[in-house]
Parts: C-alpha cells; structure tokens; sequence
C-alpha cells in the first residue's frame, strides 16, 4: 500500500496499521461472546464486566492492602490525615457506589 508517487511514504502508517489489527482482532475474539449474549445487550454485559472489575476481588485485596499501608504508616507517624481520609473516601465511594445509586433512585422515585 504505497504511494506511487513516492516510494517512502506508505498511505497507512505503521502505527495506523497495528491499531486496525488489533482492533479486528479484539472483535474477532469478543465476537463469540457478543453471540452468545442472547438477550442482554452487548453494553451491559461490558459495563457489567467493568464493575466486577471495581469491585471484584483483586480490588478488595488492593483496598485492604491500601488500609493496612495507612495503619502501618499511621503507627511510624508518617501519616498524613489529609491522604488517609481521600484514600477511605475513595474507597467508600468505589464498594459502596452500588447502594448509594440505589438510595438516590429510591429517594427520586
């Protein structure tokens, strides 16, 4: 796929190249899945996915790792209360996301 006019400058770069054989490839491999899917849309099964991931259990074990390096640093005295309070915060917010929409959608309806 070059350009006749000149030789050294290819019409799909390199780069351009690999993102659209990594991206036929990616929906070659979700494509069974996509199928499978029955009635569910396609969309909920990946916001689904993207939750579990969030929420799973490799992020459980981070955020207890997260709560013991605040313990451990809280004991030597290098704890700033400021981190500690955005890192609870944040994890508040990502485990307990969940019940805190369902509150707000049960507080509209």
């Amino acid at each position: 796929m070059l350009n006749t006019k000149n030789a050294n400058h290819a019409i799909i770069s390199k780069k351009t190249g690999r993102y659209a054989l990594n991206l036929l490839a990616a929906i070659a491999v979700m494509a069974p899945t996509l199928a499978l899917a029955g009635n569910t849309p396609p969309w909920q099964n990946a916001a689904q996915a993207v939750l579990d991931i969030f929420t799973g259990g490799l992020s459980r074990v981070l955020a207890t790792i997260a709560v013991i390096a605040l313990g451990i640093m809280a004991a030597a005295g290098k704890l700033e209360w400021g981190t500690a309070i955005k890192v609870i915060v944040g994890l508040v917010l990502i485990f307990g996301a969940a019940n805190i929409v369902g509150w707000i959608t049960l507080a509209v309806a």
